[in-house]
């Protein structure tokens, strides 16, 4: 078969499904796409919301609970020791099909009649960590978000085993560590990019194996350096006696002075380490992985993301997050030892699973809601095995005589993701405005829900956070804080400040939730450029656009310049 042009239903542009697509489709038994890559992406990121949490009341018990569903949202909401207990019965809601409406059209009724859990989390693992949210294995954790380990920390995001830790992303296996992003076994390293294996190292990019480095970039396996100048032990320790990053201006001008210096060093078109046949970026530990992003130890993989903990393998159009699964295909945050799960949102060891969003521990399903446990079900309707297998085939069928249609006219047959417009969640509460950011008019115009900011007057600072630490009091810890950006409330708490005299830096000026938001700014966008190297000339791929200051090389100068 040759290459096959189409035109995206949705942003009406020409894509290219290429003859080893088809042979996954195939292999998986669906139709090919009628939504080109990027807006796959986008649908599917919309059925993430994890970051914002609101107080609302638990429709169970009357309580006041945490949850990423707002007060306003029609859907029901249940605390997290009810919703995994034994007190209510998904399967009661269970509904006959309707052989004269489309399916999804049903499984929308569903999403809105099914209790949702308040956060979602690997409950039963989760110790003295109340306010973290799509997170597992964690104790004594606060505000820690897609977390699989982590211990004593705060302020996280898109975390595998990490500890001791506050203001990180994409941070791995790692402790001690602070304001830093994509950073990899790691211990004491702050304010610092895509390092590898280093310790105590401020301000840097691009090291690994290095020690006791202060605003260095591209180093290997070095020591006692400051903007990669070599020093003795005595020489260094002494220049590092000179530098007081205790006080917020110290620090902003330290990292414009840093940034000015790595303007002069070249880039490595491509992020990652030990891989064979890749595309994308951010990768590591990877083999035939193409047209990806931000994913580790993969296998025959393509447009996938943010799988930070493999293995993952056989798979096309999967975001978030991984762990031992295979032949996963338009699935949202799904994984742990899940196998064959398609079109899918939020569920976790699961296998043969097709629609579902907020199944776990289940297998053949199609088309459930919120079913901690299950078996043979459809709309939430328990089938014995034998009537579950004839009803499939002519679910499927029904779907492609009877589409779901948005309300823009785009058509859902069997294969499509679940359609953005019904995820429980607005596009600025998702996932996907942390990597397209788009105005609310614009959200509109493509036929998407946008949540307004709730009207309320924010209190001023009643403590001036831009004094240096060493004046801070613990009267801190009562204050009310006002983000110098987003102009929104929030507290300092105990831990926090105890790492921050620890390490000898200032009081944040800006909320937990800007400040994550700034370091996944810090990082290069999922587009892909043709670029050449700026030292040899030869073509090159990179998420680096050809408009950015930064000097790109291609692999092999870039390795004759740094080792």
């Amino acid at each position: 078969m040759n290459n096959v042009t189409r035109n995206c239903q949705n942003c009406r542009q020409d894509f290219t499904i290429e003859p080893e697509d088809f042979n996954f489709y195939e292999k998986i038994k669906v139709p090919s796409p009628t939504f080109c890559p990027e807006c796959r992406l986008v649908r599917r990121l919309n059925w993430q919301g994890y970051r914002i949490l609101y107080k609302r009341k638990c429709d169970f018990t009357g309580d006041m609970i945490f949850s990423t569903y707002h007060p306003d949202s029609p859907y029901k909401v249940y605390r997290q020791d009810i919703w995994w207990g034994d007190k209510w019965d998904p399967k009661s809601y269970g509904k006959d099909i309707d052989w004269k409406k489309p399916f999804l059209e049903q499984f929308k009724e569903l999403m809105l009649e099914v209790p949702h859990v308040s956060l979602a989390t690997v409950h039963s693992t989760m110790v003295r960590s109340d306010y973290c949210n799509a997170a597992g294995r964690c104790k004594d954790c606060y505000l820690c978000f897609r977390i699989t380990g982590g211990e004593d920390s705060a302020y996280l995001n898109t975390i595998v085993d990490g500890k001791q830790s506050l203001d990180c992303s994409f941070l791995n296996h790692s402790e001690l560590c602070y304001e830093s992003v994509n950073i990899n076994k790691c211990y004491q390293v702050f304010f610092s990019q895509d390092c590898t294996e280093c310790q105590s190292v401020w301000f840097s990019r691009d090291l690994v194996g290095c020690s006791d480095c202060v605003g260095c970039i591209n180093l290997r396996m070095k020591k006692y350096c400051i903007f990669n100048k070599q020093y003795s032990k005595e020489e260094y320790q002494k220049k590092l006696k000179e530098f007081d990053f205790g006080k917020s201006a110290d620090i902003k001008s330290f990292q414009a002075q840093a940034e000015e210096f790595f303007k002069t060093e070249p880039r490595k078109n491509f992020h990652g380490i030990k891989n064979t046949n890749v595309s994308g970026d951010y990768i590591s530990n990877s083999k035939n992985v193409r047209d990806s992003h931000m994913l580790n130890n993969g296998l025959d993989l393509r447009y996938c993301q943010f799988l930070k903990n493999g293995p993952a393998s056989s798979s096309y159009d999967w975001t978030l997050f991984g762990d031992n699964s295979e032949l996963m295909y338009e699935c949202c945050w799904c994984g742990l030892d899940s196998h064959n799960v398609k079109f899918s949102a939020w569920n976790y060891y699961n296998q043969d699973v097709e629609y579902c969003f907020g199944c776990h521990h289940s297998r053949n399903m199609f088309g459930c809601v919120n079913i901690p446990k299950g078996e043979y079900c459809i709309l939430n309707k328990q089938y014995t095995k034998e009537e579950y297998e004839k009803l499939i085939p002519k679910i499927k069928k029904h779907m492609a005589e009877v589409p779901y249609k948005d309300k823009l006219g785009r058509v859902y047959s069997y294969g499509e993701m679940l359609p953005a417009e019904l995820s429980p969640w607005s596009y600025n509460e998702s996932t996907a405005y942390e990597w397209f950011p788009i105005t609310r008019e614009e959200v509109i115009k493509k036929g998407l829900n946008w949540r307004d900011s709730d009207l309320r007057e924010y209190k001023d600072a009643i403590i001036e956070v831009l004094k240096h630490i060493k004046d801070i009091k613990d009267d801190i810890l009562k204050a009310v804080l006002k983000c110098m950006d987003c102009g929104k409330n929030y507290q300092i708490i105990q831990k926090e400040l105890q790492f921050l005299r620890r390490f000898n830096f200032p009081i944040p000026s800006h909320c937990p939730l800007c400040r994550d938001r700034a370091r996944i700014k810090s990082l290069n966008g999922m587009a892909i450029y043709n670029r050449k190297c700026a030292k040899c000339s030869t073509d090159i791929q990179t998420s680096y656009a050809p408009d950015r200051p930064e000097i790109v090389y291609c692999e092999k100068c870039y390795q004759q310049e740094v080792y």
